[in-house]
């Protein structure tokens, strides 16, 4: 078999070397480069780092986001703008963007208020943080229960019973 004289070429290799060392440059960083920035007040570099990779469905860069939309540190203050990058962080199980999302429900900060989303994401949270975050975890069970105390019981049963739905689907992809 004839290999094309482009494989063979110096111009393909160098082209191909050009690419790849393009590539290091383009690329978006990693999270823990966006960490680094944010920290250091590079709120902009932090930004755009994590919008890249919330863009490629990164849990971690999305809950990110929508904690500096909420926060108002880099960008204005904007709770919807927070709520839509909590979402999907969310639907993905991160507690952090749960528990937030939580309390944007409880509120009505940024989306429409609904004790039965504002319940089921704090349990959820809850659930979600490891042995190491009790703080958070406490956070967000007393949540929970301020918001249990404010829903009727046809409420709390249905956010019960998302919760189950909930838990069977991530058992079912497990």
């Amino acid at each position: 078999m004839k290999v094309p004289w482009w494989l063979t070429s110096g111009l393909s290799l160098s082209l191909l070397l050009g690419l790849v060392v393009a590539w290091a440059f383009i690329k978006p960083g990693t999270y823990n480069d966006a960490v680094i920035a944010y920290n250091q007040g590079k709120f902009d570099e932090a930004r755009d780092i994590w919008s890249a990779l919330a863009e490629e469905e990164d849990a971690m860069a999305q809950y990110s986001l929508g904690r500096m939309y909420d926060l108002g540190v880099g960008v204005p203050q904007n709770d919807a703008k927070a709520a839509a990058w909590y979402k999907p962080a969310a639907r993905k199980g991160n507690p952090y963007a749960q528990g937030n999302l939580a309390v944007l429900y409880a509120t009505g900060r940024g989306v429409e208020q609904d004790l039965v989303l504002a319940y089921m994401y704090s349990t959820l949270a809850a659930r979600g943080y490891e042995k190491w975050a009790p703080d958070a975890r406490e956070a967000a069970l007393r949540n929970r229960d301020w918001v249990a105390a404010r829903m009727s019981p046809e409420e709390l049963d249905q956010a019960q019973q998302r919760i189950k739905q909930w838990l069977a689907a991530v058992r079912a992809q497990q």
